[in-house]
C-alpha cells in the first residue's frame, strides 16, 4: 500500500513517520509546496516528495491530508475524485457546507475518514465502554474542557474561534460518548487577541434530556509547564467517571467500587524510535480499512456533525444578549 501525505507541517510530518512504521505500507510519498521544507522531510524520512497531488494520485491508495483547515476541501474533493480512501484531519472543513461539499465527492460511503484523535485515545475508549455497558446507568451531566496557552492564539486567533480550533474535539467527544445529537446551545464568548472568540463557555441540550458544559480558551500563560489542560467529568444514576487528559488516569466511581485505571495517553511522540499513541491507532485504523476495504471508523458524516455543533456554538456566543 502506497499513501499520500498531503501538507507536511507539524501534523504532516506526524502522519508521514507513523504511516511508515505501519507494516502495510509499503510507502510514503509527501505533497508539499515549500521546497526548504519538502527537502528537509526527504531527507529526515527518506521518503519523496512531490509540488502537486495531482502528480501523486495515480501512484497510491489513500491520502491523508493534514493541510491548514481551509484548504481542506480541495484536496480531499480531488482525491475522493479519484475513487481514493481519504483521510482528513480535524476538522473536515471550517464550515458545514464545505463538509457536505467533501462528502458528495465521496464515491461509496465509508471512504472518507476524519482524524478526531480523542477517539482512539485509550482513556476515553474505556470510558465509552463502560457507558455503553451501563455502568454509570443513566447519563445526566458532562462536563468537557479544554484550554491552551497563549501561543497557540498567536497563531490562530486571526483565522479561527477557540470553539472551531479546540471545541470541536470536545463537541465530537461529546456525541461519541453519549450517541446523543446536541439540540440547543447557549453560550458566552469573549475576544481577547484576535477576531473571534478566545474564550467560549456553553450550556449543551442533548436529545436525550442530558446537559453538558463546555470550556475552551487559550489564555493559559505561555511560562506554564503544561501546553494544555483538558478533561471530561461524566455523572450518571448510577456512577460517576472523572479523566484527566494531562494524566494517564481513568478514575470510576461507582456504589460497588472507586479505583483508577492507569492508561497509555499518548497522542503520538516526536521520538522517531516510537509511533505509539492514539495517532497510531487512529493510523491503523485508516490503514486497516484502506487495506480490508471496509468503511472507515470516523465517518465525514461524524465529522459534519461536529461542525454542526461547531456552528452552533459559535452562534450562541455571538448572538445578541436577549437574543
Amino acid at each position: 500500500m502506497k499513501i499520500a501525505v498531503v501538507g507536511l507541517g507539524v501534523m504532516g510530518r506526524l502522519h508521514a513517520r507513523v504511516l511508515l512504521g505501519e507494516p502495510a505500507v509499503e510507502s510514503v510519498v509527501g505533497v508539499e509546496t515549500d521546497p526548504a521544507r519538502a527537502a528537509e522531510i526527504s531527507a529526515e524520512l527518506g521518503v519523496a516528495v512531490r509540488e502537486t497531488l495531482d502528480e501523486v494520485l495515480p501512484e497510491v491508495d489513500a491520502v491523508s491530508v493534514t493541510l491548514p483547515d481551509d484548504l481542506h476541501v480541495a484536496a480531499a474533493t480531488l482525491a475522493l475524485t479519484a475513487g481514493k480512501y481519504v483521510l482528513v484531519e480535524k476538522p473536515l472543513a471550517t464550515s458545514a457546507v464545505d463538509c457536505e461539499a467533501i462528502l458528495a465527492a465521496q464515491p461509496l460511503p465509508g471512504r472518507l475518514m476524519v482524524g478526531h484523535l480523542l477517539r482512539f485515545d485509550e482513556r476515553l475508549r474505556e470510558l465509552k465502554r463502560r457507558i455503553d455497558a451501563g455502568e454509570l446507568g443513566r447519563l445526566r451531566y458532562l462536563r468537557i474542557h479544554r484550554v491552551n496557552t497563549r501561543t497557540t492564539a498567536d497563531r490562530i486567533a486571526a483565522r479561527a474561534s477557540v470553539t472551531a480550533f479546540l471545541g470541536v474535539h470536545d463537541l465530537d467527544l461529546l456525541h461519541w460518548l453519549t450517541g446523543q445529537d446536541i439540540t440547543s446551545a447557549a453560550a458566552a464568548g469573549r475576544r481577547v487577541f484576535g477576531s473571534y472568540s478566545d474564550v467560549t463557555v456553553a450550556t449543551l441540550d442533548l436529545a436525550d434530556g442530558t446537559l453538558a458544559l463546555l470550556e475552551n480558551h487559550w489564555l493559559l500563560h505561555p511560562s506554564s509547564a503544561r501546553s494544555c489542560l483538558a478533561g471530561v467529568q461524566v455523572f450518571g444514576d448510577d456512577g460517576s467517571a472523572l479523566v484527566d487528559l494531562s494524566t494517564d488516569e481513568l478514575e470510576l466511581i461507582t456504589e460497588a467500587e472507586r479505583r483508577s485505571v492507569r492508561i497509555d495517553s499518548r497522542n503520538w511522540t516526536h521520538d522517531p524510535q516510537v509511533s505509539g499513541g492514539s495517532l497510531r491507532r487512529e493510523l491503523a485504523s485508516f490503514v486497516n480499512a484502506v487495506a480490508t476495504q471496509t468503511p472507515v471508523e470516523v465517518s465525514g458524516e461524524d465529522g459534519l456533525r461536529a461542525v454542526r455543533a461547531v456552528e452552533l456554538v459559535e452562534a450562541a456566543a455571538t448572538a445578541p444578549e436577549g437574543a
